[in-house]
């Protein structure tokens, strides 16, 4: 049972490091935060998502609109927001 449980963890881990057509859907409408290294500039809620891919060696595509064929990417994170503006 130990090896079966390996085996789909190193499955699922190797798959994860091989994922390289990653998207970041920016469906928040624009919302904006505070950038931690300057307070006096604001950045997209996609910032955060895209330098932390950055720094692992991934490369990403930041858009606003969905595709209607998503099969070109294997991972797609999407930002919707902080909170209600109205």
């Amino acid at each position: 049972m130990r090896i079966k449980i390996f085996f789909l963890i190193f499955v699922l881990y190797i798959t994860a490091l091989s994922a390289q057509n990653i998207l970041i859907w920016d469906r928040d409408g624009g919302s904006e935060i505070a950038n931690p290294e300057d307070p006096w500039i604001y950045v997209g809620l996609e910032a955060g998502i895209k330098t932390a891919l950055t720094a692992n060696g991934f490369t990403s595509e930041v858009d606003s609109l969905l595709a209607d064929d998503l099969s070109g990417y294997d991972i797609i994170f999407a930002t919707a927001g902080i909170w209600c503006a109205g």
